[in-house]
């Protein structure tokens, strides 16, 4: 057997371990907790923010006078050049005053309801829309208002002179506000105020951008023959009656065998109503296309609403330059013969002179009095494959077959049936 052998400390001298200390000590647990529990606060805080609070529309009836401007007769008919003209003035001011202040982005859009004369100038009457939180009040919001417009009035050059002292502001609520917005046309509930910009896409609507949301073009309706699916475009003139061309009906004139869809996509619809009644313009020539226009009356009315409004119909002296920008919406194919589209697009086009139009290498003479050209001589924009002889050559076709508004000061909106 072997004899067990024994060492001494000092030959292998004990060896101490340093404890590893800790990193979770007290002190720094709690620190990590406070900035967990400080995370989690903001975290709800934004959620609160923009969820629990959420932002609700508030609408005022403002009133006040113009004095560097004086009342013209025409002011009193709301679709004159010079009612929509001196209007959209109007409400570019105040959106140029509301969205430049510190609040702007509270800021929705103004419409004038109404001019009327007034010894010293002229006297406005408009609604002011604003999206603030819901936790907010209509009084407080009104004060915020008010605060900024004065401050607007002292620092800023507006090319309105508004009298101070004749400024009032109302709050009133979403019911009060339609009803008054419904003795305006072509009013549009969105914060879009042209649906695209002069310098747009150069593509043919049948490759065009899809509306931006609902309610950019409330008036736009789609004719759809029971069992057969979308026809024609139309437009709201009224809560009963549409505008649209006489050729739609070529094949069918039953007015039971109708209906008309709101909203930007056709299926679902915003809005659908029966026809009760088709009447087409006593003369009509489906071989030359004049007077090609028809009315179509609803068997129930519509209420107006967002996505649902009037279009406006143009004076009768009105004349559209070469060049006037116009924009044209519809539900057509993206291919030759291809389907219908769902969604609503929409694209900007020029009108182009009847001198030209009607040149031998063009429409050599086709162009009667009462049609226009609208599109390029370069064939970049199209709106349809049925009115168009070449598809290198502009657009060809009635007044009768559009219907029309005017829009920011000049611009025309030419909306394809």
């Amino acid at each position: 057997m072997y004899a067990p052998v024994e060492f001494s400390e000092d030959d292998y001298p004990r060896v101490e371990y340093q404890r590893r200390q800790q990193f979770w000590d007290p002190i720094r647990l709690a620190l990590f907790t406070l900035a967990i529990v400080a995370i989690i606060g903001i975290a709800i805080g934004i959620v609160t923010h923009f969820v629990v609070e959420d932002d609700k529309s508030f609408y005022y009836l403002a009133s006040f006078k113009v004095t560097n401007i004086k009342y013209k007769e025409n002011y009193g008919m709301r679709n004159s050049r010079e009612f929509i003209e001196r209007s959209h003035q109007i409400e570019r001011m105040m959106s140029r005053i509301f969205r430049h202040s510190s609040g702007g982005g509270r800021f929705i859009k103004s419409h004038v309801i109404k001019l009327s004369p007034d010894e010293n100038g002229v006297n406005i009457l408009m609604v002011l829309m604003f999206r603030y939180p819901s936790t907010d009040s209509a009084e407080r919001i009104k004060k915020k208002v008010e605060r900024i417009l004065y401050q607007s009035l002292k620092t800023k050059q507006l090319p309105l002179t508004i009298n101070k002292p004749s400024f009032t502001l109302t709050s009133i609520d979403s019911k009060k506000m339609r009803n008054l917005l419904n003795s305006r046309c072509g009013i549009r509930m969105t914060s879009s105020n042209i649906p695209l910009p002069a310098s747009s896409s150069t593509e043919r609507i049948v490759q065009g951008r899809e509306t931006a949301m609902e309610g950019e073009w409330p008036w736009q309706v789609s004719l759809q023959l029971i069992g057969a699916g979308h026809q024609c475009g139309a437009s709201l003139i009224s809560n009963t009656w549409l505008l649209t061309a006489a050729h739609c009906f070529h094949k069918n004139k039953d007015p039971s065998q109708w209906i008309a869809t709101f909203g930007v996509t056709i299926t679902p619809p915003a809005v659908q109503r029966s026809v009760e009644k088709i009447i087409l313009h006593e003369n009509y020539h489906r071989e030359t296309n004049e007077n090609d226009i028809a009315l179509a009356q609803l068997t129930t009315r519509v209420e107006f609403s967002n996505v649902v409004q009037r279009v406006c119909l143009p004076d009768s002296s009105i004349r559209l330059p070469p060049k006037t920008s116009v924009f044209v919406t519809g539900f057509g194919s993206v291919i030759d013969d291809g389907p219908i589209q769902n969604k609503l697009r929409q694209a900007r086009v020029e009108t182009i002179g009847t001198d030209v139009c009607n040149r031998t290498d063009v429409y050599d003479g086709l162009i009667t009095p009462g049609m226009l050209c609208a599109g390029f001589m370069e064939g970049k924009v199209d709106a349809c494959k049925s009115f168009c002889l070449q598809r290198s050559k502009p657009r060809r076709t009635q007044l009768s077959n559009l219907s029309l508004c005017l829009h920011s000061g000049s611009q025309i909106l030419l909306e394809k049936i």
